[in-house]
């Protein structure tokens, strides 16, 4: 299993998730993917849109302006 960090500070929706999924697509099952983003009104849409292809968003942390989310990678469709 790997974890690879990805940072999308200063990105906004649509552009949030569509890093976030290009990023997924690279990488393997059960690996995860830790996101650092200060849009907060992403962090429903990534979490949605992951669940909706399979994918786990085990952690959300607020860190004051910014958040942290570790997504774990489902399995292939």
């Amino acid at each position: 299993m790997a974890t690879r960090a990805l940072d999308i500070r200063g990105l906004i929706c649509p552009m949030t998730w569509a890093r976030v999924r290009k990023e997924l697509l690279t990488l393997r099952p059960g690996d995860l993917l830790e996101v650092t983003l200060d849009h907060r009104p992403a962090v429903p849409d990534i979490r949605r849109n992951a669940a909706d292809l399979g994918h786990d968003v085990v952690s959300a942390l607020n860190e004051g302006d910014v958040w942290r989310l570790l997504v774990e990678v489902g399995s292939d469709p």
